[in-house]
C-alpha cells in the first residue's frame, strides 16, 4: 500500500486551555474542525516545558535525562538518531519548514532538507548584535523577563516570520514531490512578545481580564517557583498580555487552515493517505500565579495541544488518558511502516487513533532543571559556577505529583482540582507514594545535575571556538522589515 503523506504542524508556547475546543475563550475554527475530524489528546504533556530539551526529546523519543539536553543552550547528540532517520529509511523526505530551534553544526537531526529558516540564533556563541539590529525594540522580549514589555497589537518579528514559515509551506505543497512526505512546519507564535495583529488584540482586549490566579501565591509555591513570578506586571497589562496571546493563536489558527487545505490538495492530487497532526512543544501560564512563559509543570506550562486528523483516524474522538509529546515519533513511525527506535520512552497512539482505549494506567513523566543561583537572564550568573535543581512531574490517572530535588514535594488531584490549588501529598500518601516511585525510578537528580554541569562547561568551550572561527547563521531568518523593529501602534505600557 502506498505510504501515507504525514504533516505536523507545531507551534510553540501554545497551552490548549486557550483555544475553542477546550477553552472556548479563543476563536479556533480550523483546529475545531480538525479535533471534529479526527482524534484530539486532552491530557497531553511535554516531557519538558522549556523549548530545545522538549523538542530534541519529541525528535528522539527519550527524556531529557537521557538526551543530556535541559536547557536553550545545548544540542542532541548528532549520534542519536531520531523518527526522522527512521522514516527517511522507509523511503520518506523529511523536510523542516520553519522553526525547531536546533543549536549548533547539525541543524538536520534526520531531516533531508529545510525549507524555511528559523527564527531563533543557531550557534554557541551570543549573536546580540546581529538579532538586535534586526528585532529592534523586541530584541529582549523572547525570554520571560522582558516578555510583557510591549503588550500590544500591530507588527512584531514573530508575526512577519510565521507569515513567511506559513508562505514556505504553502509553496512547497503547491509542487510535485516522488517520494512520500514527512512535513514539519514549525510557528513561532503564539510564543512572546505578547503583540497580536491590530484587530485582534482589539478583539480580545474586550474580552480578556487578567488570569483568575494572577495574584495567587498558594502556600506550596517554594523558592524556585516565586522567582518565577513576574512581580511588575500591572493588571492592566496582564489584560494585554493576554488578549495578544489569544490574538496570536487566532492568527495561527488560520495560517493552521490555509496550510491543512493546501495540503489536502497536495495528497489528493497524488491520490495518497494523509496523516496531519497539531501539536505545541509546551504551553504558557500566561499570568497565572504571576508568572509569564513556560518553565513550570503547572498545567498551563506542562500541558500541549496534541489533535491527529487523517485516513483511518477515528473523527470526533476525545482521549482523557495521559499521553506524551514523545509518543509522537512512535506513533508516526508506526502509521507509516517505518522502523521504530529502540528503546523509546514515547508510546506510539496508532491503535488509539484507529479506535482502540488508551492505556489509562500509565505513568507520563516530564522533567525540568532549575537554576538554583539566580536567573539564567542574568549576565552575572556566568561568571559563577551554576548550581541546578532537577524537577519531575509524573502524571497518571486523577493524580498529578511535582518534586523539586532538595524542595517541597506537591501532589494535586487533577479531576476534582484542575487550577491546583491544594497540594494533597499528605493526605493521599498511597498515590503520592506510586508516582514518586516513577519518578525516582527514571532519573537520579544529583546524576543530572552533575551532567549538566559538565555541560556548562563544555558549551563554554564551543561558543569560544565559534567565536574565533565565525558563527554560521545562514540559517537564521534575519527578513524582519524595519516597521516591526519598533513599538506596536497599540501598546499597553503601565
Amino acid at each position: 500500500m502506498e505510504k501515507p503523506d504525514l504533516l505536523i504542524f507545531m507551534t510553540d508556547q501554545h497551552t490548549p486551555y486557550y483555544s475553542g475546543w477546550l477553552g472556548g475563550n479563543v476563536d479556533t475554527p480550523n483546529m475545531d474542525r480538525l479535533c471534529e475530524e479526527g482524534t484530539r489528546f486532552d491530557q497531553a504533556y511535554t516531557s519538558c516545558p522549556l523549548c530545545v530539551p522538549a523538542r530534541t526529546s519529541m525528535l528522539s523519543g527519550l527524556l531529557p535525562h537521557r538526551t543530556g539536553v535541559f536547557t536553550n543552550q545545548d544540542a542532541l547528540a548528532d549520534t542519536q538518531a531520531t523518527f526522522l532517520h527512521s522514516l527517511v529509511q522507509a523511503g520518506y523526505d523529511t523536510v523542516l519548514c520553519g522553526r525547531m530551534h536546533f543549536i549548533g553544526a547539525d541543524q538536520r537531526h534526520g531531516f533531508t532538507k529545510r525549507i524555511a529558516p528559523d527564527m531563533s540564533p543557531t550557534g554557541w556563541s551570543s549573536a546580540w548584535k546581529l538579532t538586535s539590529e534586526n528585532r529592534g525594540v523586541f530584541a529582549t522580549t523572547y525570554g520571560a523577563p522582558g516578555a510583557t514589555a510591549f503588550a500590544g497589537g500591530g507588527e512584531s518579528p514573530v508575526l512577519y516570520y510565521d507569515e513567511a514559515v506559513t508562505q514556505a509551506a504553502l509553496a512547497y505543497l503547491s509542487k510535485p514531490h516522488e517520494r512520500p512526505q514527512c512535513i514539519v512546519v514549525g510557528l513561532y507564535a503564539p510564543h512572546f512578545p505578547y503583540v497580536a495583529p491590530k484587530a485582534l488584540f482589539q478583539k480580545y482586549y474586550e474580552r480578556a481580564q487578567p488570569p483568575a490566579l494572577f495574584e495567587a501565591v498558594p502556600p506550596y509555591m517554594n523558592e524556585l517557583l516565586l522567582r518565577r513570578r513576574n512581580k511588575n506586571v500591572s493588571p492592566q497589562k496582564a489584560r494585554a498580555a493576554l488578549a495578544a496571546y489569544c490574538g496570536m493563536i487566532e492568527r495561527v489558527d488560520e495560517q493552521l487552515g490555509r496550510v491543512r487545505r493546501a495540503f489536502d490538495d497536495f495528497v489528493r492530487s497524488r491520490g495518497t493517505r494523509q496523516l496531519f497532526c497539531y501539536l505545541s512543544d509546551h504551553g504558557d501560564q500566561v499570568g497565572d500565579r504571576g508568572i509569564y512563559g513556560k518553565d513550570t509543570f503547572f498545567e498551563k506550562s506542562v500541558k500541549v495541544p496534541m489533535i491527529f486528523a487523517g485516513d483511518g483516524i477515528m473523527a470526533n474522538r476525545r482521549v482523557d488518558a495521559p499521553v506524551s509529546l514523545m509518543d509522537v515519533g512512535p506513533t508516526l513511525c508506526d502509521w507509516a511502516g517505518a522502523q521504530a527506535l529502540p528503546e523509546t520512552d514515547g508510546v506510539s497512539q496508532a491503535d488509539v487513533l484507529r479506535g482502540a482505549p488508551a492505556d489509562a494506567n500509565r505513568i507520563v513523566l516530564s522533567e525540568l532543571l532549575e537554576l538554583v543561583n539566580g536567573s539564567k537572564f542574568d549576565p552575572r550568573v556566568a561568571a559563577v559556577p551554576k548550581e541546578y535543581a532537577f524537577g519531575v512531574m509524573a502524571r497518571a490517572g486523577d493524580y498529578k505529583y511535582i518534586a523539586y530535588h532538595g524542595y517541597n514535594e506537591m501532589l494535586f488531584d487533577m479531576r476534582n482540582d484542575p487550577q491546583e490549588l491544594c497540594n494533597l501529598v499528605q493526605e493521599r500518601p498511597a498515590a503520592a507514594d506510586r508516582l514518586r516511585a516513577a519518578a525516582h525510578a527514571a532519573a537520579q537528580p544529583e546524576q543530572v545535575e552533575a551532567v549538566q554541569k559538565r555541560h556548562d562547561t563544555q558549551i563554554a568551550w564551543f561558543a569560544a571556538v565559534e567565536k574565533r572561527t565565525g558563527r554560521d547563521d545562514s540559517e537564521l531568518w534575519l527578513d524582519n522589515p524595519p516597521s516591526a523593529r519598533g513599538k506596536p501602534e497599540i501598546c499597553i505600557d503601565t
